[in-house]
């Protein structure tokens, strides 16, 4: 750096770099207290993304704090350099610059995670049809000046963490060519534009998966794929192992009648088929929607006693005939093993039985009290007594009532937030989302409405593992060698696009048609949250740190690696294997190093 101006200008550089990161990490404290903590514990915001954007931006903070106290001890260890025109002091501050950034470059990688949850939050945050919010959004910027506004602050990281690459090609250009310094900031900047592209690799990764990791962390850990939340699509019940067949008398759903029909329970849940030689089932029974099963005192077919045992499920009671007495516990004994663990021993009843014999008052709770409720089909507003307890909500004609005249299950609840006061031009009005419906509850005040979201908030799943793009230690698209014996007959390894994912808690399997395949002719399509329409998950299935158990096979042949997956243990199902093979050993290796890696953290 023999040109005095170069010396100048590196010096401007230099304070530049200082002073923009000062304001940058004062900003990321106003963008954190100001809004994205106040955002996650308000009424009128139930999404999960706004708590994680909030806890990425809590780390992103302490990595830009210390990032920030590194270079401001290397300015004073080398504060010589604005004074004097030497070239080892220039040198030597150039040489530390360059330490701080690649020190600092894996560290920054954790801004993979906010800037993935980026664009799907902005869409949250600018819908316009949230009033609550929009109030929330002006009352926090005073000045009305958009330097101030949630969409300035909440873009800054991403566009600071892409301008450490430019401030090093600019340090670098100040420096001779072929010097130790040059060297040394050249390779900085490189590290630092890997950083760049891997960040942008994971949001395209976010784009194009987000929606289904979103789905498997929500996941009932009981439930092992995507088959037991599908009833729609067909499956093939018949090279799946069978827990228990045969023939049983069922009651009709509609018309009541009575029919004979074969059932198949395998650890999918209960298919139901006209015979025993047909190959598509009537009806799938998914085990995530069981509830409770159990023998019948009296015989609804017959008339008679015993014989027939009742499988309930979230919006019906099926009524099932044995066609001999001695089945009946069987059936119930391999159903009941068959629900995942925290349904086994759940004392909330069907909505059709739901006499408590204690009034509503006196029942345990997180909290009860009349709220006013708009009906299900006659849409007019009417007071009731709602008691929400560990086993979700119940309400009642009044505080005295021994009978339930509805019940929403604790594992039904998918959401709850307060709603503005235009929609129903009513005040202190706020909604629960169920799988199958919304229900809109008014309270007295305000402060009534936020105890009342606070105890429905218990009920929502917290997911025990987080499927986060900043927690991914690697991923590749594999070939799915045994797909056909876990996904079913009609599933053709060449029609389907598999990728596995290896996160840092747990192990995720995503496959989809590949496109121009008929189901991809057909609409097989769903949102995933980007612009663009995405192919519909065909099987996801997501397996904790704790259960994977990863083989290298032997049975190598010319670019297929073979390597294999054991899901050793799930809420009594049988262990299951999932055999790949990848078109390098280098691939097959990085997977097998990744797996033993969360295995032994974990241990």
């Amino acid at each position: 750096m023999a040109d005095n101006s170069n010396t100048r200008n590196f010096r401007k550089l230099l304070s530049e770099i200082i002073d923009t990161e000062k304001t940058y990490v004062k900003n990321l404290e106003v963008l954190s207290s100001r809004y994205l903590d106040p955002l996650s514990t308000v009424t009128f915001l139930t999404t999960l993304e706004i708590t994680q954007l909030s806890e990425s931006l809590r780390e992103i903070l302490k990595v830009q704090r210390s990032f920030l106290k590194r270079l401001e001890r290397v300015i004073e260890e080398h504060s010589k350099v604005f004074s004097s025109e030497r070239e080892d002091l220039v040198r030597n501050t150039v040489l530390a610059v360059g330490d701080v950034f690649l020190f600092s470059a894996d560290q920054f990688k954790i801004y993979s995670s906010f800037c993935a949850l980026y664009s799907r939050v902005q869409d949250i945050l600018n819908s316009g049809e949230n009033e609550p919010l929009r109030h929330f959004l002006e009352s926090k910027n005073e000045t009305k000046e958009h330097c101030n506004s949630l969409e300035s602050f909440i873009i800054q990281p991403i566009q600071r963490i892409l301008k450490y690459p430019l401030f090093l090609r600019q340090m670098a250009g100040l420096t001779l060519e072929k010097s130790e310094e040059h060297r040394h900031i050249c390779k900085a900047c490189d590290v630092m534009q890997c950083v760049a592209n891997h960040i942008n690799e994971m949001q395209k990764l976010s784009a194009e998966f987000g929606e289904s990791f979103r789905s498997l962390s929500a996941q009932d850990l009981g439930v092992r794929d995507l088959w037991a939340e599908r009833p729609d699509r067909q499956h093939s019940a018949d090279n799946i192992p069978v827990i228990k067949a045969g023939y049983c008398v069922k009651e009709g759903g509609k018309m009541k009648s009575w029919k004979r029909r074969y059932f198949v329970l395998n650890e999918y849940g209960l298919f139901y088929f006209t015979s025993e030689e047909a190959t598509e089932p009537l009806r799938f029974i998914p085990r995530n929607e069981m509830q409770h099963v159990k023998s019948s005192h009296v015989n609804k077919h017959t008339g008679g006693v015993y014989g027939m045992f009742e499988l309930y499920t979230e919006d019906r009671t099926y009524y099932i005939d044995c066609e001999f007495s001695a089945e009946v516990q069987d059936w119930v004994r391999r159903i009941r093993s068959l629900l995942p663990r925290t349904r086994r021993k759940t004392t909330f009843r069907n909505a059709r039985e739901s006499i408590f014999y204690t009034s509503a008052g006196s029942m345990e709770h997180y909290k009860s009290g009349y709220c006013t409720k708009q009906g299900g089909k006659w849409k007019n507003w009417l007071s009731r007594y709602f008691v929400v307890n560990q086993d979700g909500i119940m309400y009642f004609t009044s505080e005295q009532s021994i009978e339930a005249l509805g019940v929403i299950p604790k594992n039904s609840v998918n959401g709850v937030q307060e709603i503005s006061p235009s929609q129903f031009d009513r005040d202190n009005v706020f909604e629960i989302h169920t799988c199958c419906r919304t229900y809109y509850l008014q309270c007295e005040n305000h402060d009534d409405l936020c105890e009342w979201v606070s105890a429905i908030r218990r009920l929502l799943p917290h997911p025990k593992i987080q499927l986060n793009v900043g927690e991914l230690c690697t991923y590749s698209a594999v070939h799915w060698c045994n797909i056909r014996d876990i996904v079913g007959k009609k599933a053709h390894a060449c029609e389907i696009a598999t990728s596995v994912f290896v996160f840092r808690s747990a192990l995720a399997i995503i496959s989809r048609y590949k496109q121009n395949t008929k189901e991809d002719r057909d609409g097989a399509t769903g949102s995933t949250g980007s612009s663009g329409p995405q192919v519909a998950d065909l099987f996801r299935s997501i397996i904790p740190a704790d259960d994977i158990l990863v083989t290298e096979e032997t049975d190598d042949m010319q670019d297929r690696y073979t390597w294999s997956v054991t899901q050793s243990y799930l809420d009594d199902l049988p262990p299951r294997t999932y055999k790949f093979c990848t078109s390098s050993k280098e691939i097959r290796s990085r997977f097998v190093t990744a797996i033993q890696d969360i295995n032994q953290r974990r241990t």
